[in-house]
C-alpha cells in the first residue's frame, strides 16, 4: 500500500497561514502537496486567505469581499510583514516549483461568484502552465462541476459522514461520480475504515483533513488514504520517513 501524500495546510504552521512566506517555505520541505484558500475580492480578483473576515489573521477589519485586491495587498498579515497574497502572483511562483497545489474555494453566496472564480482560476493556471498540477477543493457542490467539466481534478470536502448512514453516504458518493468529482476530503475525527471502504467501492479516492499531532499522524499514515492535510507537514514527513525505514 503506498504511503499517503502529505499536504501542507495553508502552507503549514511554521509561518503565518496563507502568507507568501508560508507557501514558499512549504515548497522546500519535500512534501508532495500544498493547500491554500481563495476568496473573490470586490473587484473580481482572487486573494489567498481563509477567513471571510479580515480581523483574526490581518491588521485589517471587515469583510474580504468588500476590499479590492490592491487594498488587501496593503493590509498586513499578523506575524509577518506581508499583505494578503494575490492568487495570480502565487501561481506565477508555483509554476517554477514541482509541488502539487490544492486550491480551496471558500463559500460565496453572491450571484455568479463561483462562475467568476472558475474563470479567474482557469485563466491563471492556463497562463502559468499549471492545469496538470492543481486540485480544486470546496465544501460547496456548486463550486466544483465547472472545473470537473474542464478536466481539472476536483475534491469535495465533507464532514457530515459522522452522522450519515452508509446508505446516505453511498448516495453522496454516487452523486460525486455523476458530477465528475473523483475525490472526497474527509474530516479525520469521524472517519472509519467502513467509510473509506465505501469510497473505494465507488471508485473514488479519499484524503483527510486536518490531521495534527504525532499519534494521529502516525496512525493515518498507515491507513489507505491518498493524502493527509496537516498543519505540521515537517512532522508528518519525519514520521513517514521513519515508517519507510522501519
Amino acid at each position: 500500500m503506498p504511503s499517503p501524500e502529505i499536504v501542507a495546510h495553508r502552507g503549514g504552521n511554521l509561518h503565518p497561514e496563507n502568507s507568501f512566506t508560508a507557501l514558499k517555505h512549504a515548497c522546500t520541505l519535500g512534501v508532495e502537496q500544498l493547500e491554500f484558500d481563495i476568496h473573490l475580492t470586490r473587484d473580481g480578483e482572487l486573494a489567498i486567505i481563509h477567513d471571510p473576515m479580515l480581523d483574526q489573521t490581518t491588521t485589517g477589519t471587515g469583510s474580504v469581499r468588500e476590499r479590492t485586491l490592491a487594498e488587501l495587498g496593503a493590509i498586513r498579515l499578523r506575524g509577518v510583514e506581508e499583505g494578503v497574497p494575490a492568487f495570480d502572483e502565487v501561481m506565477a511562483f508555483l509554476a517554477g516549483q514541482s509541488i502539487h497545489v490544492r486550491i480551496e474555494i471558500k463559500k460565496d453566496e453572491r450571484s455568479g461568484a463561483y462562475a467568476r472564480m472558475h474563470d479567474k482560476v482557469m485563466a491563471a493556471v492556463t497562463r502559468h502552465g499549471m492545469k496538470e498540477r492543481i486540485t480544486l477543493m470546496s465544501f460547496e457542490f456548486d463550486a466544483l462541476p465547472a472545473f470537473a467539466r474542464d478536466g481539472i481534478d476536483t475534491s469535495l470536502s465533507w464532514m457530515k459522514h459522522g452522522t450519515e448512514t452508509m446508505a446516505e453516504f453511498d448516495v453522496l458518493l454516487a452523486r460525486l461520480r455523476t458530477l465528475g468529482i473523483a475525490d472526497i476530503g474527509l474530516s479525520f475525527a469521524p472517519t472509519t475504515q467502513a467509510f473509506l471502504g465505501r469510497v473505494a467501492a465507488h471508485g473514488l479516492s479519499a484524503g483527510l483533513w486536518t490531521v495534527n499531532g504525532p499519534a494521529r499522524l502516525d496512525y493515518w499514515l498507515g491507513m489507505p488514504v491518498a493524502y493527509i492535510i496537516t498543519d505540521q507537514p515537517d512532522l508528518a514527513l519525519r514520521l513517514r520517513n521513519a515508517r519507510a525505514g522501519a
